[in-house]
């Protein structure tokens, strides 16, 4: 913390109408002011510590008005640690208990008898809250364990599943598993590095699932290709219709090859086909007619 930000504090303080709280306060603030160091001290410096010090001798003026005793001061700090242990956010709780056991340090002394009475009632209070923030972590770690356990079986069956051989097959477990990725919670420390190998395997998928496609794209460009020359061969021999046995099996011969170039893809297929059976039909139809 700077010595500009303890000024603004000191000046805040000033302007407080609690004036109990102010005067616990600026006493920690004059702590953690001597705590603050700078290399050099500069004009600057001087100027700082002079408003700071203008801040606390205004707070110093209410200390009479503040608190009518130490108790009430002691007091007052147990009931807000009281306040603490209501706090869900353990950081934040746990600066705020800090912060109420630096006011208690400059609270000021009773007698050994009221200070011990006072001082066990607060740390009372205070043992508590160590113990629910304890039993908290506790809980946090022991599901952070499970988390991690059930995190290394989801990379595990991510990895199964890229050995399959049926890209939709594996979309499907790839997405389910992401859902129960979404549904466990944190693992920890370790929660970014478990990410990072589940999310490899869903990219190992990804890369081949767009590599296989990419792959078939251009399996069935040529395979189209080459259907076309069929096609265009299949009329060439229509047009000429000379029905000669080396034309007549040149065409058997173009439907045998029609079935070994395979399956030209889904996009265009059925137009080939459709396009190849017409001039094999019409062709073989005419043929009844010019050999028999």
């Amino acid at each position: 913390m700077t010595k500009e930000e303890l000024l603004e504090q000191a000046k805040q303080l000033a302007e407080n109408p609690d004036s109990a709280d102010a005067v616990v306060q600026a006493r920690v603030l004059r702590k953690k002011w001597g705590r603050v160091k700078e290399e050099e001290e500069s004009l600057y410096d001087k100027e700082l510590q002079e408003s700071f010090n203008a801040y606390l001798d205004v707070i110093s003026a209410k200390e009479s008005e503040a608190f009518g005793t130490i108790e009430d001061r002691k007091r007052a700090i147990i009931d807000k640690a009281k306040e603490v242990l209501n706090q869900t956010n353990f950081k934040k709780a746990s600066e705020a208990m800090n912060d109420l056991m630096e006011q208690w340090k400059v609270s000021g002394r009773i007698n050994k008898e009221k200070d011990d009475e006072l001082w066990n009632e607060f740390k009372e209070v205070r043992n508590t809250f160590f113990d629910n923030r304890n039993e908290y972590y506790q809980k946090l770690q022991e599901s952070y364990e499970h988390n991690k356990e059930v995190k290394k079986e989801l990379i595990e069956k991510a990895k199964e599943a890229n050995t399959l051989d049926n890209f939709k097959e594996i979309a499907n477990r790839m997405d389910a598993l992401m859902e129960e990725w979404k549904k466990t919670g944190r693992a920890g420390k370790e929660d970014d590095d478990l990410w990072k190998q589940f999310s490899a395997e869903r990219k190992t998928f990804f890369n081949n699932r767009n590599a296989y496609y990419s792959g078939l794209k251009e399996t069935f460009a040529k395979k189209t290709t080459a259907k076309q020359e069929i096609i265009e061969k299949a009329k060439k021999n229509l047009a000429i219709s000379s029905f000669s046995d080396e034309e007549f099996e040149e065409m058997k011969d173009l439907r045998r090859q029609w079935k070994e170039i395979g399956n030209a893809g889904r996009e265009n297929e059925n137009t080939l086909w459709d396009a190849f059976n017409k001039v094999m039909t019409t062709y073989f139809d005419n043929a009844k007619y010019y050999r028999n």
